[in-house]
């Protein structure tokens, strides 16, 4: 049987991983956005369909029962809205992905509305869809993930299959967000004071020599357990950071926050528990958090 996949929404997400299917191969893509006859939208979305050829169906009951595999491509606010409407319209082992970046919780909730009538796949995009199109990282999760990802790899698509739950998927998306995001924030407040003296490439080069000087995983596991051991002298040493950055008049939220962060672990008695000497995996860190953290 000929694969039949529909998206609802046609954005810039889903005109990309469309275009890519397409190009592999996929003869059917069929898309509702219910802006496609509205103007000034539905010039943009009548322009991208006929540039790939996707049809347009002129409601969302049209292009569910349509397709095999349905995208929900539109935002956060609106996902949980589209899986209700959707229900009626969706039959046994179809599959129902959401793509927006929505918390697990979210997921989970649509999980609860689709499963009972579909497969549903947590779908979790994890790099920027205009740059890789069909490509981009995508982890599922939930009962639709498996099938998803059979049918699906074999149009091109980069997909990472994780056991877990509806939900799984965006959390590690949302916990990924943490440092991805954080690192971003991180680089703007050490750079931008490094600057003040001239040395932002200077301080640059040394942290490159500290990230890169071992394999990332082995860096991390390094970082981490000698991280939890000396929490208390490096906090001490973020109080000096602070300091330094009041003086040349600098914001050093970042700092201030890692200084917080550095004092829980302190609080928790880590370097107690692990007699002052780094554990050698960091996973042990996990089971010491279960047995030091204060129980509700």
């Amino acid at each position: 049987m000929e694969l039949k996949v529909g998206f609802i929404g046609f954005g810039e997400a889903a005109y990309n991983i469309a275009k890519g299917l397409k190009g592999e191969g996929l003869k059917t893509v069929i898309a509702y956005d219910k802006l496609w006859n509205v103007a000034p939208q539905a010039d943009l979305i009548q322009k991208r369909a006929k540039e790939i050829g996707v049809g347009l169906a002129h409601s969302l009951q049209e292009m569910i029962e349509s397709a095999d595999i349905v995208f929900s491509a539109v935002s956060a606010n609106l996902a949980v809205p589209l899986a209700i409407e959707s229900k009626p319209f969706l039959k046994a082992q179809q599959i129902y992905i959401d793509i927006n970046a929505a918390a697990p919780m979210t997921k989970e909730e649509i999980d609860k509305i689709i499963s009972p009538v579909a497969l549903f796949v947590d779908g979790a995009v994890m790099g920027p869809v205009p740059t890789y199109g069909h490509k981009v990282p995508l982890s599922v999760s939930g009962t639709g993930a498996k099938p998803f990802f059979d049918q699906l790899s074999a149009y091109g698509m980069n997909l990472t299959l994780m056991e877990g739950a509806a939900g799984s998927a965006s959390a590690s998306k949302m916990f990924r967000s943490i440092f991805m995001k954080g690192f971003v924030a991180l680089l703007l407040e050490m750079t931008i004071a490094a600057h003040k003296y001239g040395i932002e490439d200077d301080v640059l080069a040394s942290v490159q020599e500290t990230l890169t000087g071992e394999p990332f995983l082995k860096m991390i596991n390094s970082q981490l357990t000698r991280g939890v051991v000396h929490s208390a002298r490096r906090e001490h040493e973020m109080e000096e950071v602070i300091e330094t950055l009041g003086s040349l008049q600098m914001d050093s939220t970042m700092s201030t926050a890692t200084k917080a962060k550095l004092g829980w672990v302190t609080s928790l008695k880590l370097k107690e528990y692990f007699q002052g000497v780094p554990p050698k995996d960091f996973h042990e860190i996990y089971a010491a958090l279960d047995k030091l953290s204060p129980k509700e």
